[in-house]
């Protein structure tokens, strides 16, 4: 019974309704993700693939927004669910090596005193990255409006939540704000003409 209900929870975590789909990397995914117990419906802004060195694949980034109406410039300010999700594409993406990435583009996407402010939250939500990665891992950070937290999920299993829409705004901005981790992932998760780094 244990185990019948937790698969119960990873399904509603999950939905597979949409008869579309994109194709990156030779993988499908979902252009809709239907409503669930935890998740509204959402819509697939855009994808990408993040590549280091200029050539090593590491993961397929997808962003998902509830409303599918908002202008890009929109989306980080927007009070609606919206969902940044990963699917890993080798087993060099460790979870040390991924919150470093979080790390070092929080550093440059906020000020001091912002980081000084969101420094204990950013603490637990690297508690909530302590994982196994591995190539196929896939794993999504979710803004739930109605409790103002940040949903962690890990291979359909809630790591946690974190609090407050600033330190959600700040990992978004990670891949589309101010100063993202690739100008081309950052066009092409918001499903804009990419065009060069």
């Amino acid at each position: 019974m244990k185990f019948l209900l937790k698969g119960i929870l990873i399904l509603s975590m999950f939905s597979f309704g949409s008869a579309n789909a994109i194709t990156i990397h030779k993988q499908e995914f979902p252009d809709i993700h239907e409503a669930t117990l935890l998740s509204p419906k959402l819509h697939l802004r855009g994808g990408s693939v993040r590549k280091v060195y200029g050539f090593v694949n590491t993961y397929v980034g997808l962003l998902y927004v509830e409303d599918e109406t908002l202008a890009p410039e929109e989306i980080l300010s927007a009070n609606v669910a919206r969902r940044m999700e990963f699917h890993l594409l080798s087993n060099r993406v460790t979870s040390r090596r991924f919150m470093k990435v979080i790390d070092e583009g929080l550093s440059i996407n906020t000020t001091p005193e912002q980081m000084a402010v969101m420094e204990p939250r950013v603490k637990e939500l690297f508690d909530l990255f302590d994982y196994r990665f591995v190539k196929g891992t896939v794993g999504f950070i979710e803004w739930v409006p109605a409790e103002q937290v940040s949903r962690v999920v890990i291979n359909g299993e809630v790591r946690g939540t974190v609090a407050g829409k600033d330190l959600s705004d700040a990992l978004l901005s990670i891949w589309i704000g101010e100063h993202p981790v690739s100008v081309r992932f950052k066009e092409e998760v918001l499903g804009l003409e990419a065009s060069e780094d």
